[in-house]
């Protein structure tokens, strides 16, 4: 669960990414319409989108069971307002319909790939607790031998 105070960091972080995310569209156009840029800048966007999920992390100071929710309230932000700006107002993104259509199939790509991170980093923070014995002891009641079936 998230505190109030890791929920209001990351509502800003989401608002952060989406202005972020406007202005890279709005200065750089050509990286979605030409034939030769279009592939790099998809391909790019994958370290964009860990280097996105580890600010997550660090400055929301997520624990690794926190992350998946962290990372779903970022990109419920930026998805709820790109859908707003998609619909009612397209060439906020781009001049026209081409940018637009390009510029929402590249924000999706970018958010698939940071939960993808972001389950990744999830369970590898999970394991390394685990392996390293910081993961909290649990009581005969909690573990799993405990509980009997009905």
């Amino acid at each position: 669960m998230l505190t109030g105070r890791q929920a209001a960091i990351l509502v800003l972080l989401g608002g952060m990414f989406w202005l972020s995310a406007l202005a890279y569209l709005r200065g750089l156009p050509q990286l979605l319409t030409d034939p030769f840029w279009n592939p790099l800048n998809f391909a790019s966007t994958v370290s964009v989108a860990w280097t996105a999920v580890y600010l997550i992390r660090r400055l929301a100071g997520l624990a690794p069971e926190q992350l998946m929710a962290g990372v779903g309230l970022v990109g419920t932000v930026v998805m709820v307002a790109d859908g707003l700006v998609l619909n009612w107002f397209p060439r906020v993104y781009g001049p026209d319909d081409t940018v637009s259509r390009l510029a929402g199939a590249w924000l999706l790509w970018g958010y698939g790939f940071s939960l993808a991170a972001a389950l990744l980093m999830a369970r590898a923070g999970q394991g390394a607790a685990a392996v390293g014995g910081d993961a909290p002891a649990q009581s005969p009641a909690q573990s799993p031998a405990a509980v009997t079936p009905p």
